[in-house]
């Protein structure tokens, strides 16, 4: 069980860093909407020091603090909570990504809302 939350947090550092270039690329309103919004989140719980929720699920279905995982799962590890970096080196790098893609809203505006759905004016 340990392992797949390990890959569900994985894969949502995954949504994180790929998520921009793809929701520039799409443009797709939603999409990036919910992305820098989650990452505000995230930021926000990194700034006030809280841990993430995900986190917190792994290190209570591991109940100890030495991973003894399978060896992908290990890595996994390793990569995700960055060791060998300092906290605030994580933070400041966080931030200056959140800014990243809070300022592509300027530099790459979002689609205009398409109304041409059934619940608009214009579909009568």
């Amino acid at each position: 069980m340990v392992e797949q939350v390990l890959l569900l947090h994985f894969l949502v550092v995954l949504f994180f860093i790929l998520g921009f270039p793809i929701g520039l690329f799409y443009n797709a309103r939603l999409f990036r909407i919910i992305h820098a919004c989650s990452l505000a989140a995230v930021t926000l719980l990194m700034a006030l020091g809280i841990p993430c929720p995900l986190t917190i699920l792994e290190e209570t279905l591991r109940q100890d603090p030495v991973y003894a995982g399978s060896f992908i799962a290990i890595w996994l590890n390793r990569i995700l909570y960055m060791e060998g970096f300092d906290p605030k080196h994580v933070l400041f790098m966080d931030l200056g990504f959140l800014a990243l893609v809070v300022s592509s809203f300027f530099w790459k505006p979002l689609k205009p809302r398409d109304n041409k759905g059934p619940m608009s004016n214009n579909s009568l």
